[in-house]
C-alpha cells in the first residue's frame, strides 16, 4: 500500500513539473536572450515579383506556381508568405544559423489558412559541423482561418549541435495557406559557474 503511494505520488510530481516546465518555457520566450536567428522570417526581402527566390528559404519538392509573396494580408510588414493549394506535400526550409548546445531555443511561427483549417508540422532540428542530425523536436499543429502565433521549444541540445534549421512540411490541400514572422530565439542559457 505504501509503495502505492509513493508511486502515485511521485508520478502526480512528474506531471506536475512537466506541466511547469512548459509553462516555464512559454514564459520564457518573452525574454529572449539573442536576435532572431532566422533570416528574412517575414519575408520581406525577395528579387521581385515575379521571382522564385526568397531569400532565407529553400523548398522541397517545389511547385514554383504554388508560392508566392502576399502583399495585402501579412500580420506584421509589408509581406508574407502564401502558399497556394499545392498538389504535393511540401517543406519550406530556412537556411542554417549557427547554435550553440548549452542553449534552449523557441521557435515560433505565425500562420493562416484562408478557406479551411490545414495541418502543418514545424520541426527544429540540429545539427553537427559535418551534416548529421544530432536533435530533432517537433509539433504538429493546424492552423485555422485566423492568423495564430504558433511555438515550439527545445531542450538543451546535445553537445555536436552546431547549426539549426527549421522545417515547416504543408501537405497537398485546397486551400491557402499564409506564414509570416518565423523566428528562432535562444530562451535558456546554461551558464557555468
Amino acid at each position: 500500500m505504501i509503495k502505492k503511494s509513493l508511486l502515485l505520488f511521485s508520478l502526480v510530481f512528474m506531471l506536475l513539473a512537466c506541466s511547469n516546465f512548459a509553462k516555464l518555457r512559454e514564459e520564457n520566450f518573452s525574454k529572449k536572450l539573442s536576435e532572431n536567428l532566422v533570416e528574412n522570417g517575414s519575408f520581406e526581402i525577395y528579387q521581385n515579383p515575379i521571382s522564385t527566390d526568397y531569400p532565407g528559404w529553400v523548398f522541397d519538392k517545389l511547385s514554383t506556381d504554388k508560392v508566392d509573396i502576399d502583399t495585402t494580408r501579412s500580420i506584421s510588414g509589408k509581406n508574407c508568405l502564401k502558399i497556394s493549394q499545392p498538389s504535393k506535400d511540401m517543406q519550406l526550409i530556412s537556411k542554417p544559423f549557427l547554435i550553440n548546445y548549452r542553449n534552449v531555443y523557441g521557435i515560433k511561427i505565425n500562420a493562416k489558412s484562408v478557406l479551411r483549417k490545414i495541418p502543418i508540422a514545424i520541426h527544429f532540428l540540429s545539427f553537427s559541423d559535418n551534416g548529421k542530425i544530432v536533435s530533432k523536436y517537433y509539433e504538429n499543429i493546424t492552423v485555422d482561418t485566423e492568423w495564430q502565433a504558433y511555438s515550439l521549444f527545445s531542450d538543451y541540445l546535445k553537445v555536436n549541435s552546431e547549426f539549426g534549421r527549421i522545417f515547416i512540411t504543408i501537405p497537398a490541400n485546397n486551400s491557402v495557406l499564409l506564414l509570416d514572422d518565423i523566428s528562432c530565439y535562444v530562451i535558456d542559457s546554461y551558464q557555468k559557474k
